[in-house]
């Protein structure tokens, strides 16, 4: 009897414990693979010291299926050299481009002259910064689906800011890019985050945002610009069904539930019932919307 109290005991011990044994063997293995392997392969080693922000919430009622459920990589395969809106469209991001990013390096580090640090997500071969932006630009970082268009990003390759293919959809993290700015423990890097035309896609994007936000300074800004023209096969169902408005919404909505951001704005005409109904015969060109936030700053 006692023999089997004692086994009972020592199971029961195993069971509560067992993550923490885990825990302690992970760090002994990783020790003694950074003995063992070339400095280079380090800070992908050290890589799990990085711990990814989780939303403080999740949307519901939400469709978040898609026409085409096939994966995302095989749709992205080839690269996709065009712009994905119209001229007119491009002149009212590059001027609240100007304006934001601008204001925000004037406000840096009481005016230390230091440049821009930037991320890109769903970037591809142009980022559609204005000149007197890019002058100012320490960094371009991008995001993508495709590695040969990020490679010719003009803006990147000037500022030698690194490529991170990832599918948000499989992996909504950036883990794996602040390894690769060297920053283990996490800490914030980013001035600003720009996605321009690539909101409909994601199928969790609390959690891309959630990530971003833990990736931006405090005071950092996001901005997510779209219009009504996209991939329709690869949007998802919920975002295909509202209008621009209620887009906007849904995009302030989704900041929201990721937690961390504050003053979310709706900028753009593209919200109006008559740019839009101008914009689907041809007539008028792409409606321009974008959602402007900051990240809250420490207190």
């Amino acid at each position: 009897i006692q023999t089997d109290i004692i086994t009972k005991t020592a199971y029961l011990w195993f069971i509560f414990n067992s993550d923490m044994l885990l825990y302690y063997s992970n760090i002994i293995i990783s020790f003694y693979i950074t003995l063992l392997l070339p400095s280079c392969f380090i800070v992908s080693t050290f890589s799990l010291a990085v711990i990814r922000q989780d939303p403080i919430g999740r949307i519901k009622g939400l469709d978040r299926s898609k026409l085409e459920p096939t994966q995302d990589s095989n749709f992205y395969s080839q690269p996709k050299l065009v712009t994905h809106t119209d001229d007119a469209f491009i002149q009212k991001l590059n001027e609240l481009y100007q304006d934001r990013l601008l204001s925000l390096l004037k406000n840096k580090n009481n005016n230390t002259g230091d440049g821009l640090i930037i991320l890109d997500i769903m970037s591809s071969h142009v980022s559609h910064l204005p000149p007197a932006v890019t002058r100012v630009i320490k960094r371009l970082d991008v995001h993508g689906m495709n590695a040969e268009e990020l490679t010719m990003n003009p803006v990147r390759k000037s500022t030698n800011g690194a490529i991170f293919v990832q599918n948000l959809n499989e992996n909504p993290s950036f883990v794996a890019l602040s390894s690769s700015n060297n920053e283990e423990d996490g800490s914030p890097y980013y001035d600003a985050v720009l996605c321009c035309v690539g909101i409909q896609y994601l199928e969790n994007a609390e959690s891309v945002f959630a990530e971003t936000c833990r990736l931006l300074k405090p005071g950092g800004i996001i901005i997510v610009s779209f219009t009504n023209r996209f991939f329709y096969q690869k949007a998802l169902q919920g975002w295909i069904e509202r209008g621009m408005n209620e887009r906007a919404r849904l995009v302030k909505d989704y900041l929201r539930a990721a937690g961390g951001y504050e003053c979310a704005e709706i900028i753009g005409d593209g919200t109006s019932i008559w740019n839009q109904f101008i914009s689907i015969g041809g007539i008028g060109g792409d409606p321009f919307v974008a959602v402007v936030a900051r990240k809250k700053e420490d207190k």
